[in-house]
């Protein structure tokens, strides 16, 4: 985040997913591909995250933020349990950086003292080879011989960023995390509208986003002007607001 936060949201989703830290605290460091005999599945942790959080949410939108409804009113869920196993066999094989990629280096075996900042590497020998499908994206099965894992994540990541939900998913949050708590729907619209152009035809330009956030007319409207402005404390804020104005000690 310190790095990317005002690149592109693009290679952000791609630092954060070799991050080894996230690969730890999401379970796709060390991730493993299946195993018919012993019954072993890839771990789905991360790839039910990356999109749930970090990029599509759980329902497509409409470009102001809104819950997008089929002909008769249903809300439209943005991926299925299948979409999260495609995705599952694509985050495997990736492990702790190195110069080499030795089983005991995938392991953990072998240890190297920076390996927890550096961007993690691929191991072949643990991604799957079978077919991966998600998300309306097709990976077809391959050979031991021909496996690229960074070539596949790089292709899901993809799919990903331009997924139509992004701008506006990302763009309510930012809002809400800096601005407005009940943003209006034309706000998000303005937002997600930077995110898929930046002025210059570059999709998830952050810098464009968060100057969308900062400067929209109703981040700068004067305090009381619009009817659902302000931004909620969130609890442990508001509970640290209290012991200070009461000088709470431990």
């Amino acid at each position: 985040l310190g790095t990317r936060a005002f690149g592109n949201f693009r290679d952000l989703l791609e630092s954060v997913t070799y991050s080894p830290m996230m690969g730890l605290y999401l379970s796709h460091l060390r991730n493993q591909k299946e195993n018919a005999a012993t019954g072993q599945v890839p771990d789905e942790n991360y790839a039910r995250e990356v999109m749930q959080l970090f990029t599509i949410g759980l329902y497509v939108l409409n470009a102001d933020g809104s819950i997008a409804r089929d002909p008769i009113g249903r809300s439209v869920e943005t991926y299925s349990n299948g979409d999260v196993s495609g995705l599952a066999r694509v985050f495997t094989g990736l492990s702790w950086a190195g110069p080499d990629t030795t089983d005991n280096r995938f392991s953990g075996r072998t240890v190297d003292p920076n390996r927890e900042i550096l961007p993690m590497q691929a191991y072949n020998q643990f991604h799957s080879i079978s077919q991966k499908q998600f998300l309306g994206t097709t990976i077809p099965a391959s050979t031991t011989a021909s496996i690229n894992t960074n070539n596949e994540v790089r292709i899901a990541l993809d799919t990903l960023f331009n997924h139509q939900n992004v701008g506006p998913f990302i763009g309510k949050q930012l809002i809400q995390k800096l601005v407005s708590s009940n943003p209006s729907a034309a706000y998000v619209s303005r937002v997600s509208a930077a995110f898929n152009n930046n002025g210059s035809g570059v999709r998830g330009d952050m810098k464009a986003v968060i100057k969308a956030v900062l400067l929209d007319p109703e981040a700068r409207a004067a305090a009381g002007s619009i009817a659902t402005a302000g931004k909620l404390r969130e609890p442990v804020v508001r509970l640290v607001h209290w012991m200070r104005a009461f000088n709470a000690r431990s």
